[in-house]
């Protein structure tokens, strides 16, 4: 703001200051005036609202006790020797019976406020007013008044106090005085009277507000109470629901694929889904030898013992990717958006394998052997099945052909086996892979080239085989050209190299050269026709059985 000192200003420099002041005082008070008109908005909400809930639960003494009351004021004062009339008390009692006919839920709430009031007016004002004036002006009839305006304050508003003191006393006054004759004495101690039955009415319908406003804040703060209750209530109820939906969600998840979950999530219908072609990789893994490993276990035992496998087994799959497709027996299907995140999945899962063994070794119980084939292909992705029983999966070569590949490792007696359009999709500089067969297998009449996987064996194996791995090609080349004799010189030179095995002595760390040599003594071989066989035999192993 500016600062105010004895400089002198000229007009001009004096226009934005006075500017300033002027919008700083007539803006400075707005929140309070705001605050202000707002309470006075509330103030006159209160007076002047027609709400006569709080009222008309005290209709009971006007139609119930009111009766009896004037009974007894009438027998009272005729006794005493005071004016009364049965008629005008007969009148009042009507009037006050008719209230307990009115109904406050029906639509036509303003004439039933109009008989409100006009019962109001005849019971209090106007009753009072007329015993006064032929009483002439009796100081009892004084505080008689003084006492009815009393009541009216209890059963009407607070802006109707004026109306009534108008139409009630001052329309029977004017009446009274047109029918008597002016009487100035008379007229001052009714107009005395009726300001000191005002100020009485005003006071108790004040006290009558308060105790509306009262009610009314009582009620809200129970409403709001109640309403935090209920949405307590319902909070607790959803937070169950929510999580009770969560349990059967997880559950869902477990047994059927995470991607249907998704789908319901995302609001689409599972059941329509349109089956679609997809470049996909297929992953089975399988446990060797598992009737003989688990022939000894109960059926308790070969649950938990196949639950702990397939624990550690669908994990590394999920980390890369990859959905279990399904589980059959002691086989597992999996499915990749490419082959590169199959390859490390696949070699997750033999290292958490080794780690499992590690702990079967030490416990004394036999380790397990599994075999992985990996695949890669157009599939047709979709739901097969009937209405009792629908299952989402791929259907295709590529399906098969991995499925075949993981049987053959058991011949192989490898780990990872994959076909070359797998390798393709490995990222450039990618190692520990290692050209091994070509093969037609059954049900297809594709020339494949597999290949094994190796990273995650020991270190000393992959040393060794890194360092053989263009002798082991070049081997192959000359067996697949029908060379065996120089291909079975080169495999046995391989064979003098292999590392010992860690765990089993008589066991290779490199098995695919004794499958080699076998083959290669066989064609060497001149008995039953095996020369005739090797000029027929185009370079491909052909294997007819799954």
């Amino acid at each position: 703001m500016e600062f105010w000192g004895s400089f002198p200003y000229n007009m001009l420099a004096m226009r934005k200051p006075i500017r300033v002041r002027v919008l700083f005082f007539l803006g400075a008070p707005r929140s309070i005036l705001k605050s202000h008109f707002y309470r006075i908005a509330r103030a006159r909400k209160a007076i002047f609202n027609l709400d006569y809930g709080n009222s008309v639960r005290y209709a009971f003494l006007l139609y119930g006790l009111g009766p009896l009351v004037e009974i007894f004021f009438y027998c009272v004062e005729t006794s005493r020797g005071f004016w009364d009339s049965a008629l005008l008390q007969l009148v009042v009692i009507l009037c006050t019976t008719s209230l307990f006919f009115v109904d406050w839920k029906e639509a036509k709430r303003g004439i039933n406020i109009i008989h409100w009031e006009a019962v109001l007016m005849m019971v209090f004002p106007v009753k009072s007013a007329i015993i006064f004036l032929q009483n002439r002006g009796d100081p009892a009839h004084a505080q008689s008044m003084m006492l009815m305006f009393m009541a009216l304050g209890i059963f009407t508003k607070v802006w109707m106090i004026p109306v009534h003191a108008l139409a009630g006393v001052g329309m029977t006054a004017t009446g009274f005085f047109i029918l008597n004759g002016w009487d100035g004495e008379l007229f001052a101690g009714t107009l005395y009277a009726l300001i000191v039955a005002c100020f009485s009415g005003t006071l108790s319908a004040g006290v009558m507000l308060m105790l509306e406003r009262y009610h009314r804040g009582m009620t809200e703060v129970k409403v709001a109470m109640a309403k935090a209750e209920d949405e307590r209530l319902k909070n607790i109820e959803l937070g169950k629901a929510n999580e009770e939906l969560r349990k059967r969600e997880e559950l869902i998840r477990i047994f059927v694929r995470p991607s249907l979950v998704d789908e319901i999530h995302a609001g689409k219908d599972p059941s329509k889904f349109l089956p679609v072609l997809r470049n996909l990789t297929i992953m089975f893994c399988d446990i060797r030898d598992f009737t003989r490993l688990t022939e000894i276990l109960s059926p308790y035992e070969k649950q938990n013992f196949l639950n702990h496998y397939f624990s550690i087994m669908t994990l590394p799959i999920i980390k890369n990717g990859g959905e279990v497709d399904k589980i059959i027996g002691d086989s597992l299907m999996g499915v990749f958006p490419d082959g590169a995140n199959a390859v490390q999945a696949a070699l997750a899962m033999r290292l958490e394998l080794q780690k499992f063994n590690a702990g079967m070794y030490a416990a004394g119980s036999p380790k397990i052997r599994n075999g992985i084939g990996i695949a890669k292909g157009e599939v047709m992705q979709g739901n097969f099945g009937s209405f009792e029983k629908m299952d989402r999966t791929v259907i295709g070569e590529a399906v098969n052909i991995a499925s075949r590949i993981e049987s053959k490792t058991k011949l192989y007696n490898l780990e990872i086996v994959v076909t070359e359009d797998v390798i393709k999709d490995l990222p450039p500089g990618s190692r520990h892979y290692r050209w091994i067969d070509i093969v037609q297998l059954k049900g297809s009449t594709r020339r494949l080239k597999l290949y094994e996987i190796y990273g995650h064996q020991p270190a000393e194996v992959l040393h060794y085989k890194d360092g053989t791995r263009d002798l082991l090609e070049k081997a192959l080349t000359i067996y697949f050209r029908k060379g065996f004799k120089d291909a079975m010189r080169l495999f046995q030179a391989m064979l003098e190299k292999v590392p010992p095995h860690r765990l089993i002595p008589a066991d290779l760390m490199d098995n695919i050269l004794r499958y080699y040599i076998a083959h290669c003594e066989a064609w060497i071989s001149d008995g039953s026709g095996a020369w005739e066989q090797i000029e027929k035999w185009n370079g491909v192993h052909v294997f007819n059985d799954k």
